[in-house]
């Protein structure tokens, strides 16, 4: 049954996610919710579940037939719960704890997730190719290698998942750096300026820690977008 208690935010934020990649608005079948509640009771994070419908959906739309659309959250269930093992097995040796049953499944997610990254890679590259950034096509390169390369190392056992979270924030950042260079200057402090105007309704309210961070994200959001790149995480 559809929850309607005000606190039921992961709720409304996992049916929202699903409605919005769908592209047409459809109302979730009572099973549809109760998945929802198995995930929320499990202690599934929200971005998990989040980017487990994100990559069901781009893997979906590169394979199936013009018109044909998912029906149900059930379609995302396996991947949810393989993202989960692999959040798990992050947590796990974050904490310094044996990682149990779950690396194998972990491993598995951590090898299919950079496949997806490396093919967004490969559009991004052809986009920076067209625009003739020259330099940007070269980091796009170098970090596709660098993905195949990772995805070797993981599905052969010899990255821990943990090292894999701290080398793709390293190759965000060098590609945020490459298309900061990249961008004509005038561009750069554009984007500069709305990152700074977004703060405004909040920054009153923030140390100044906090908002040096929530800028610093936004302007990393907005040169993603201006290059169409996707951020280089395990968990968006």
């Amino acid at each position: 049954m559809k929850p309607r208690e005000p606190g039921d935010a992961y709720y409304r934020a996992v049916e929202e996610e699903f409605v919005r990649r769908r592209g047409a608005a459809m109302l979730l079948s009572p099973r549809d919710w109760s998945l929802i509640g198995e995930w929320k009771e499990a202690g599934v994070p929200l971005r998990v579940v989040l980017q487990a419908i994100n990559n069901i959906f781009d893997a979906f739309e590169r394979r199936a037939p013009e018109g044909r659309r998912i029906n149900s959250l059930s379609y995302c269930r396996q991947e949810v719960l393989a993202l989960h093992d692999l959040y798990r097995t992050l947590r796990a040796v974050e904490a310094g704890r044996p990682q149990g049953p779950d690396e194998a499944a972990g491993r598995s997610a951590a090898v299919r997730h950079l496949g997806r990254l490396a093919r967004q890679i490969r559009v991004s590259m052809a986009g920076a190719s067209e625009a003739r950034r020259d330099r940007l096509v070269a980091s796009l390169a170098r970090v596709g290698a660098e993905l195949k390369h990772v995805r070797k190392e993981i599905r052969d056992g010899l990255l821990e998942p943990r090292a894999l979270e701290d080398r793709l924030r390293a190759l965000d950042e060098d590609l945020l750096e490459a298309v900061r260079a990249s961008l004509p200057a005038a561009e750069v402090a554009s984007l500069e300026e709305t990152a700074a105007r977004t703060l405004v309704p909040a920054g009153g309210r923030m140390s100044a820690e906090a908002r040096e961070r929530t800028r610093l994200a936004h302007e990393a959001r907005l040169l993603r977008e201006a290059a169409g790149l996707p951020r280089l995480t395990l968990f968006d």
